[in-house]
């Protein structure tokens, strides 16, 4: 059931960010409805299957710095047709045209805590993914989370004390297999764990 999946990813994610206790290795759960709406074998699905680099011509390492913020330049992988956008001083968007793809946030893991309960309410999350970048302070999570019409891809990009969200919306399969893709192949903080091995 998909609840299953809910109850699970809403157990370990509260555990790493109220507690600091992440899961000990690469963690994937999917729901076989989720799946269906990807037009993937729920026993085959794998996200870390999206993560193999398109054609060059297709996408590219997108940047963004948000300089009142944090120094430093992020990059996430991204559709060539897709745009990026600064909003305000921590707030980016991803655009294909006129229509918003990903919405980018940056924040202090304590502020994003604050807001946790209510992302929880938003909707049932169908998928979910964690992956350990570079311990302690890289990690990675994908939430697929299911608005029956479409589905919200969250992923949340941590590193010590802050936190990137991007909040990705998908409304068909094309675009569902779009934003999985740069969820997971995007590393935004890359030049900051480079700097730190």
């Amino acid at each position: 059931m998909s609840s299953d999946v809910n109850k699970a990813f809403k157990e370990t994610l509260s555990n790493w960010a109220y507690m600091d206790m992440a899961p000990p290795d690469v963690l994937e759960m999917s729901h076989p409805l989720f799946c269906e709406k990807l037009g993937v074998d729920p026993n085959a699905f794998s996200f870390k299957s999206y993560a193999q680099p398109g054609e060059s011509k297709d996408w590219y390492q997108a940047p963004f710095e948000f300089p009142d913020v944090i120094e430093g330049t992020m990059y996430l992988y991204l559709p060539s047709r897709w745009t990026s956008d600064m909003k305000q001083s921590n707030v980016a968007q991803v655009l294909e045209g006129s229509r918003v793809r990903q919405t980018l946030i940056l924040a202090s893991k304590e502020d994003w805590k604050k807001s946790l309960n209510d992302f929880f309410d938003i909707g049932e999350t169908a998928a979910f993914a964690y992956y350990p970048v570079h311990l302690p302070y890289y990690d990675q999570w994908v939430a697929c989370v299911d608005m029956q019409e479409k589905i919200w891809i969250y992923t949340f990009y941590g590193a010590g004390d802050w936190i990137l969200i991007s909040k990705g919306d998908a409304g068909g399969r094309n675009t569902l297999g779009l934003q999985i893709t740069s969820s997971v192949h995007s590393s935004p903080w890359y030049s900051w764990i480079a700097s730190a091995q």
